[in-house]
């Protein structure tokens, strides 16, 4: 018998193989990033000494997306990652450092022949070495982080060149939060800005090959949902106990573009810190449930990546808790979506995770299901 026909199928498979892994790796790469950055005083209450000079380092895996999805398509071919992250504030004494992971999602601007002007947005969990503590190791200067569990959520617009079709370098600004939610208290967060550089490898090329196609038309569909969550927080003195808020209501979105929805709902907020604070001091007696609700009406936008959202809301108070001052409250987080159709009673249930915030200042962290109709 012929030795290449012996040889032949194994070559085939062989090569076959290599040639799905290699396509299958197209528009993957690693990215690093060096930030250079300096704390904000964003809230008068801040008396510690703001970090100078802070060092962050990260290390991502990042996929630029070929258009295999139609939502990658509508959007444009975005980019998504992983990203690992190591912060130090210059000062370990006080503010400790921060060890973090966040995916993100990466949008282009602008892009030309070899440079490219993108948005990267992210959302993740940090821990943080040296929290706020009265014992064992008393550390009562430190008013910003209550905890060691954290939000990091790391926002950057850059510059990139593209060398060839495996190296690429980068240029911007950043932002950067960490924050509980007033999960445990003292929460201030802590905001950093500033600027960074990094550079980003591909194994096997960063132009994968784009998939160009006609889309179904998506009708610009008008859903109902219902909605409720739940948020625990850590009332006024530090190492207290856990409160619940719950909120629930309804909201309708409409949808453009084929992979954007605007929101507009009405809510109703019932805070058990606040009802535990009124019964302690007797205050409103009688009418503590009634002075620890709150209502409100909200708009916002919803950009959609197949089955997951990045949410930004803001919303108008109709009705405060006991001593509230703020008016407005905004929202930013996502949504996964666990059920989705087109057709049907139930067309979307939705899980969601919301930083609810007052300006800068983090109020709480909202765990949500939503069911659209």
């Amino acid at each position: 018998m012929n030795l290449k026909y012996i040889c032949a199928p194994f070559l085939w498979l062989f090569f076959s193989h290599s040639l799905n892994a290699q396509e299958a790796w197209e528009g993957v790469g690693i990215e690093s990033n060096y930030y250079h950055s300096n704390m904000m005083r964003h809230s008068k209450k801040i008396t510690a000494p703001l970090a100078k000079n802070t060092a962050t380092f990260e290390l991502s895996l990042t996929k630029k997306f070929k258009g295999t999805k139609d939502w990658q398509v509508r959007r444009g071919y975005p980019e998504a990652g992983l990203g690992l992250f190591y912060l130090n504030y210059n000062n370990r004494d006080l503010y400790g450092e921060v060890f973090a992971i966040a995916p993100h999602l990466r949008l282009r601007i602008i892009t030309k022949e070899h440079f490219t002007w993108s948005l990267r947005a992210g959302m993740g969990f940090g821990y943080v070495t040296k929290p706020y503590q009265r014992v064992p190791n008393n550390n009562l200067e430190n008013e910003t982080i209550g905890g060691n569990l954290n939000n990091f959520t790391p926002l950057q617009t850059d510059l990139r060149y593209i060398v060839n079709e495996h190296f690429e370098v980068q240029a911007g600004a950043h932002l950067i939060h960490v924050s509980n939610a007033s999960y445990r208290r003292p929460n201030f967060g802590i905001n950093i800005w500033g600027i960074q550089a990094g550079l980003r490898y591909f194994p096997v090329t960063n132009k994968p090959q784009r998939i160009a196609r006609d889309l179904p038309v998506l009708k610009n569909r008008i859903l109902v949902y219902a909605k409720g969550s739940i948020a625990f927080i850590e009332k006024d003195l530090p190492d207290g106990g856990l409160n619940r808020i719950y909120n629930a209501g309804v909201f309708a979105t409409k949808r453009y573009l084929g992979k954007n929805k605007m929101i507009l709902g009405i809510d109703y907020t019932y805070n058990t810190a606040m009802y535990a604070n009124l019964k302690y001091n007797q205050r409103h007696v009688g009418e503590e449930n009634k002075y620890s609700s709150q209502s409100s009406v909200f708009i916002g936008n919803e950009f959609e990546f197949n089955r997951f959202g990045i949410v930004l809301q803001g919303g108008y108070y109709l009705k405060k808790i006991d001593q509230q001052t703020e008016k407005y409250y905004q929202k930013i987080g996502a949504n996964f979506y666990f059920y989705k159709r087109e057709t049907g009673i139930l067309k979307e249930g939705v899980f969601s995770l919301l930083l609810k915030a007052h300006t800068n200042r983090a109020e709480l962290l909202e765990l949500g299901l939503n069911f659209g109709f």
